[in-house]
């Protein structure tokens, strides 16, 4: 059997990994627009020089051919034909398959913005080869300014903070990493990053881009009337599930691919896993969905049903938090607010009807695994009679007496 998989990310390597492992014999190609295998969590470390690219790959040096793996990298797959099964690449092979598993991940994209799009000085913050043009750019820039405070966005910045540059963060809402922190939690970063030389500038948004005689981006104007000077200009305003060669397939898609929790696409053989799903949402979730694909696509049966992504660790500058679920419920979801606060830490639980919501542990978040647990299998905690912040795994494990084994109580 010939299995492909389409793109070298967290996914497609964990599933070449468990083929490989499973059935030696069977075939794998991997397809990818990448000549390097590396994490994108750790992209920030190459830009700010703390490793080279070698440094953020998580595979080893001879990972494709120990396992017998045929890797045709710097190879753009631009069409797929589900009858023949057959993907064709940008340099017109045409490469059949008995199984294809589709993880491409996702890509950034360049808001329709006067200047922006034309400007040659614009990046994103996806890859490796983002971050090898930022840091050429790097060299020769004085101003950068980035688009996007968001976790990407914070990456790009505190990287280029790193390399001695004036870093301006414009972001539309009205505080860092609105989707993993509160109010308060985000405030602690924000002053973090300013100590170390960051400007941000909140709840305003670029209207257009000046455009110098050699096509570059210089000054950003924005809807507030400010004007920001810029070298080089990095977007991290959002990304979209990478899947347009699935065009014209049939395989089902709505802003992502279509899976069941088999992570089978609606057309037999074809799989998909990791962030073109829209449902990995964390590098651990992608590589268990490369996991389960594979062994799927090997003829068993496992369901990938962790489709809770709203989990996010953040570290910058020595600070810890961990996020997980509805951390800003609106006022009409009446939810009950509990906070607790220290000189060094800030602990957040939203309840609702005995049910935790959402956690925000910012500081020590040593022994606070067990939250997800609780917000993903809406255990009702009400009868515990004790404070909130006080619960631990004790609470909710006790012993199989028959094996002796450890185990969730609830």
């Amino acid at each position: 059997m010939k299995i492909v998989i389409i793109g070298a990310s967290a996914a497609g390597i964990s599933a070449a990994k468990t083929i490989k492992t499973s059935e030696p014999d069977t075939e794998v190609v991997i397809i990818s627009k990448e000549d390097s295998v590396h994490s994108r969590c750790m992209l920030h470390k190459f830009l700010g020089h703390e490793r080279d690219a070698k440094g953020i790959s998580f595979i080893a040096d001879n990972f494709f051919e120990s396992n017998g793996i045929t890797w045709l990298n710097n190879t753009t797959v631009i069409g797929l034909d589900a009858q023949k099964k057959t993907v064709k690449t940008h340099d017109n092979q045409d490469i059949s398959y008995d199984k294809l598993l589709i993880a491409t991940g996702a890509s950034y994209f360049i808001p329709p913005i006067p200047g922006l799009r034309e400007s040659k000085n614009v990046y994103g913050f996806r890859d490796l080869k983002d971050g090898q043009l930022l840091d050429n750019e790097c060299n020769t820039a004085q101003n950068a300014v980035v688009i996007g405070a968001g976790l990407v966005g914070m990456d790009a910045a505190v990287a280029m903070l790193e390399r001695g540059l004036k870093v301006t963060v414009i972001e539309m809402t009205q505080a860092v990493m609105s989707l993993q922190l509160d109010q308060k939690s985000a405030q602690a970063y924000q002053q973090l990053f300013e100590e170390h030389g960051a400007e941000f500038i909140l709840n305003d948004k670029v209207v257009s881009v000046d455009v110098d005689e050699v096509g570059r981006g210089k000054t950003i104007h924005l809807a507030s009337g400010k004007a920001v000077p810029a070298d080089v200009i990095v977007i991290a305003a959002g990304v979209r599930p990478a899947f347009n060669f699935t065009e014209g397939s049939g395989i089902d898609t709505n802003h992502a691919i279509l899976v069941g929790d088999d992570l089978k696409t609606n057309i037999d053989d074809i799989y998909a896993a990791g962030d073109v799903t829209g449902i990995a949402g964390i590098w651990p979730n992608a590589m268990k969905q490369g996991r389960i694909a594979a062994i799927n696509m090997l003829g068993e049966k496992l369901l990938y049903k962790d489709r809770y992504a709203l989990k996010n660790t953040v570290n910058f500058y020595g600070l810890t938090t961990l996020s997980l679920g509805n951390i800003n419920p609106e006022p009409e979801e009446n939810c009950d607010i509990f906070i607790r606060e220290d000189r060094h830490n800030y602990q957040k639980v939203v309840i609702k009807n005995g049910v935790i919501q959402g956690v925000i542990i910012q500081g020590n978040i040593g022994g606070t695994g067990f939250w997800q647990y609780l917000i993903k299998n809406k255990i009702d905690v009400s009868g515990i009679n004790k404070d909130v912040f006080s619960l631990s795994y004790a609470d909710f494990y006790d012993q199989d007496k028959s094996t002796g084994e450890y185990r969730y109580a609830v």
